[in-house]
């Protein structure tokens, strides 16, 4: 078990995390209710209202308890999950700042915090603390941006910071204009972040899923699949329909790119839009891996059940 731990002993969190449909949202609610715990998500995409099906968002409801309005799923309270309209963009730093406040409110009554997701860079921000650039939007710079399709955004922050590029989903414009504002307002290269002498603000045991590449592909096929066949395809309609634009849909990038280009046209077929999508979910998981491999203080596991004795050592008085 590797725990990365404060100089002084701090709170003890939870991490679970590891590649797009790996099973990370089960776990942690199996560990919940296991360890007296409740679960922060930490999606990038799950934090939207209305992006359910689609970002694979835990089927919970929102229940009122007193004055306290808390989503639900399977007897375990989620924090930052369904909190901000689509159309808003939600940024690292807000997650960070909203993350340390739930953590701050769970601890506080007794409970376990676990942090679930595979969005790298919000778990290395609210786990390390890590001090995000505070480079206001620059509008001037933003308007000439949008004049450029995707390819030319990438090819330009390539030229600007090729290793920032790296990092990068090349799909993701959102994701390319920020970073490329970010090195044009400082006027030099992002810098690579370099977790292995950080030291974070609690205790933290993080266990990584990492299973079987053959398990890890069967899983994506009946994901993309079932994204086609399981109303997908009419979430992302129903959200067109009522003032979502298609740009918005093709900033948030992954899926929601291709099905707003098979809804826009008739030359893509259900079966192209499977395989597109299942050639996506691969390519994102191994750049969840490549993030994830940085940290060196990963407990991973192949099977969910070598969890529960990793997790029941960790959270143990004595250790």
């Amino acid at each position: 078990m590797k725990v990365f731990k404060k100089t002084e002993q701090g709170p003890k969190i939870l991490v679970i995390l590891g590649p797009t449909c790996s099973g990370k949202s089960e776990l942690a609610v199996s560990l919940a209710k296991k360890f007296n715990g409740e679960v922060i998500s930490a999606d990038s995409r799950q934090v939207y209202r209305g992006l359910d099906k689609s970002s694979s968002k835990v089927p919970g409801k929102w229940v009122i308890s007193g004055v306290k309005r808390m989503f639900m799923y399977k007897g375990v309270r989620h924090h930052l999950v369904d909190i901000t309209p689509l159309r808003r963009r939600f940024t690292v730093q807000q997650f960070k700042k909203k993350g340390k406040k739930a953590i701050k409110n769970i601890l506080s009554r007794g409970k376990v915090p676990i942090i679930a997701g595979g969005t790298g860079f919000y778990l290395d921000a609210l786990v390390y603390d890590l001090d995000i650039p505070r480079v206001p939007p620059n509008r001037k710079l933003r308007k000439e941006l949008d004049n450029l399709s995707t390819d030319e955004l990438y090819n330009r922050l390539k030229g600007l910071d090729p290793k920032s590029a790296k990092r990068v989903d090349p799909n993701n414009r959102v994701r390319i204009i920020r970073a490329i504002e970010i090195v044009v307002m400082t006027g030099s290269p992002i810098p690579e972040i370099d977790l292995t002498g950080e030291e974070a603000p609690y205790e933290t045991l993080q266990i990584g899923i990492k299973l079987p590449e053959d398990e890890l592909k069967r899983r994506i096929h009946s994901v993309a699949k079932n994204r086609v066949n399981e109303g997908v395809v009419e979430e992302i309609t129903q959200l067109h329909n009522k003032g979502v634009s298609w740009d918005r849909f093709i900033e948030l990038g992954m899926e929601y790119r291709h099905i707003a280009r098979y809804l826009k046209s008739s030359d893509i077929t259900q079966d192209e839009l499977r395989k597109a999508l299942e050639n996506e979910f691969w390519q994102y998981s191994r750049r969840q891996m490549v993030w994830f491999r940085r940290a060196k203080n990963i407990t991973w596991i192949s099977d969910p059940s070598e969890a529960v004795p990793i997790v029941q050592d960790f959270l143990s008085p004595s250790a």
